[in-house]
């Protein structure tokens, strides 16, 4: 094996964005079943029991996305020792996963923490944009030490689909939070956004697992 660093530590962050993966669907639930709770269609009784929901599912979801972040920073750090550029994604991660359980606080929210909360949301949504360009960027590299072309031509390709959906998932997230502090969208605009921005980051995600299952699958090969 040419890079057993590296192998050991993709298999780690393979793990971690399944888990993280996870954490991603359970913040799309309690999101729109904050803004359903938050809706003035929604009766009192119903309203209270979503909004306790709701908040459980995104403390959980908050706290699964720290121990997805502290794998990936386990699985970077030891994949870096031989791929230098893979650990540029260590304190993006580190950040990204704080601002994504900060901003899981004020979901839902109005006023001025629905305000904070998309900050802290777009702050996370970037940085985790910076940590899958590091990473792929990285395994192209390690491709290119195992001479394997394919896998450098894929990965241009995955990064490239990975920043455009990121950048709609971007917009659209900024939408649905700018239609819950204003109310100034229809109610059930803002639940189809919400929906899409999720389809996205797990689109997003499920392409970071399939160029990450075939490096994990080059590097034990090498």
């Amino acid at each position: 094996m040419k890079f057993p660093n590296a192998a050991k530590g993709v298999k780690k962050i393979f793990n971690a964005e399944i888990i993280a993966l996870i954490a991603a669907l359970g913040t799309g639930i309690g999101l729109i079943m904050s803004l359903i709770g938050s809706s003035k269609e929604a009766a009192q009784a119903n309203a209270e029991s979503l909004l306790v929901t709701a908040g459980a599912i995104l403390i959980i979801s908050g706290i699964i996305v720290l121990i997805a972040g502290i794998m990936n920073v386990i699985g970077f750090l030891q994949a870096a020792k031989d791929e230098i550029g893979i650990k540029r994604a260590v304190l993006c991660t580190v950040f990204g996963s704080v601002f994504s359980v900060v901003a899981s606080v004020f979901a839902g929210r109005t006023g001025f923490l629905g305000g904070l909360g998309t900050v802290f949301s777009a702050t996370s949504n970037v940085l985790n944009m910076l940590v899958a360009i590091y990473l792929v960027n990285g395994l192209m590299n390690l491709s290119e030490k195992c001479n394997r072309t394919d896998m450098v031509k894929f990965g241009h390709e995955i990064l490239t689909t990975i920043i455009v959906s990121y950048i709609i998932s971007f917009i659209l997230s900024l939408l649905v939070n700018f239609g819950a502090i204003t109310t100034s969208l229809g109610f059930d605009l803002i639940k189809w956004l919400s929906g899409l921005s999720i389809l996205f980051i797990v689109f997003i995600y499920f392409l970071e697992l399939i160029y990450l299952g075939r490096a994990k699958k080059m590097l034990a090969e090498n």
